[in-house]
Formats: structure tokens, sequence, C-alpha cells
């Protein structure tokens, strides 16, 4: 969790099904269908910033940024 906020707010790229995206645009908070918990998930940015996905905070893979 913490690092998928880091990643959101130093804005680093980011990895999600084999696809790696721009940066993370949100995070988003759901509540379970309990009410019991929470469903953390990222909105992911595609390279060419013209959609996004939304994937589960424990399936993306944080890319370390090249220099």
């Amino acid at each position: 969790m913490n690092e998928l906020k880091r990643a959101f707010l130093d804005e680093r790229p980011v990895a999600f099904g084999g696809i790696t995206y721009q940066k993370i645009t949100a995070v988003i908070y759901r509540k379970t269908t309990d009410g019991k918990g929470l469903h953390v998930q990222g909105e992911l940015l595609d390279r060419n910033g013209r959609a996004v996905a939304i994937a589960a905070a424990d399936r993306i893979n944080f890319v370390e940024a090249t220099p």
C-alpha cells in the first residue's frame, strides 16, 4: 500500500498485465460486498495519455525509473 501511494505521488511508471503505464493517476478505495473491508485499486494512465486501466493494487508492479 505504501509503495502504491509513493508511486502515485512520485508519478513513477508502473506495470500491469505485461504493459508499462506512464503513472498512477488515482488510488481508489471500494468497499467489499459485505461492507467490512476495502479493495484498493490504482487507475493507470497508458503511454499515450489517452486511456486508463483500473488494476488491483496487489497486481501492480513498480518499474524503476530509467535515467
